[in-house]
């Protein structure tokens, strides 16, 4: 049975352009959820996920309250996020896939030293007119949970791992030590295709495929990039940072590591983008 790496965006389960109570957020969820069970029988599903708009909420809500609570770091946002978010899935994929779930805590290795900590490039959190937070994104190097989630896979447990990209984590003198980051689920849903040995690579967004020229007059849909032309793209600063950019570098590295297809798509048309009627199929 191939094995399909579903990772669902940040932006997929909550809008950062308008305000949405967690019950209509849940729905979204369920939507997106529902439209895989023609799938289910064909496919070994393994779940990530995003957590940018639920980071940046977080934030704000401890800077309002830091008279009253003291604030946390934000590798434990990260966990509470990656918390919070996998339980959501795990109740809407037990109700709706009628599954066997788990979602793993996952920590992620960093390097202290990259460059992501000087130039902060991940968008968190809802817009503030026109611009959002942005806070360090370091590129994921090893996943610590990796024995746990391989073999609860091989047991047919649909696993939810490395939600919001991992809690990241560095190593200082033999001991593994949170460090204040937020990374790219994309990325890191790499490592977790590789580890688990995925065929296929699903990232569901809230825009419906990859454009050139996005959001402006000329923009063009691409149904269909081969790496070679990923790499074009990418080259010309086609696509953004903390946005598109991440999920096209996504893309090259799992098809690189031997996987067959990536598809970038709506969460809303799951369906269509895995049959190739709807969203961006990326292709060796």
């Amino acid at each position: 049975m191939k094995r399909l790496l579903v990772a669902i965006g940040g932006n997929a389960i909550s809008s950062p352009e308008r305000k949405e109570n967690f019950v209509r957020r849940i729905k979204r969820l369920q939507r997106a959820i529902s439209q895989f069970k023609p799938f289910i029988k064909k496919y070994r599903m393994i779940v990530t996920h995003g957590n940018g708009l639920d980071i940046g909420n977080l934030l704000i809500q401890q800077e309002k309250s830091k008279k009253q609570v003291s604030p946390l770091s934000l590798d434990s946002l990260d966990a509470m996020t990656q918390g919070q978010l996998g339980y959501w899935l795990q109740q809407t994929i037990s109700n709706i896939l009628k599954k066997e779930t788990v979602a793993v805590v996952t920590r992620v290795l960093v390097d202290k030293r990259d460059r992501a900590f000087k130039n902060p490039t991940k968008p968190v959190g809802p817009f503030y007119n026109e611009h959002r937070r942005l806070v360090a994104s370091p590129r994921p190097q090893k996943i610590i949970e990796a024995r746990v989630i391989k073999e609860l896979v091989k047991k047919g447990v649909l696993v939810i791992a490395c939600g919001g990209g991992g809690i990241p984590v560095v190593k200082e003198k033999g001991k593994l030590v949170g460090i204040e980051a937020v990374i790219d689920k994309d990325l890191c849903a790499v490592k977790l295709a590789k580890l688990i040995g995925a065929d296929l690579l699903l990232i569901l967004t809230d825009v419906d495929s990859v454009y050139l020229n996005f959001r402006k007059r000329t923009q063009k849909r691409l149904k269909k990039l081969s790496v070679k032309e990923a790499k074009k793209y990418l080259a010309k600063g086609e696509f953004g940072e903390g946005s598109m950019k991440p999920k096209i570098e996504a893309c090259i590295e799992f098809l690189k590591n031997g996987g067959k297809k990536c598809f970038i798509g709506s969460y809303e048309k799951v369906s269509q983008v895995i049959q190739g009627k709807s969203g961006t199929a990326i292709l060796p």
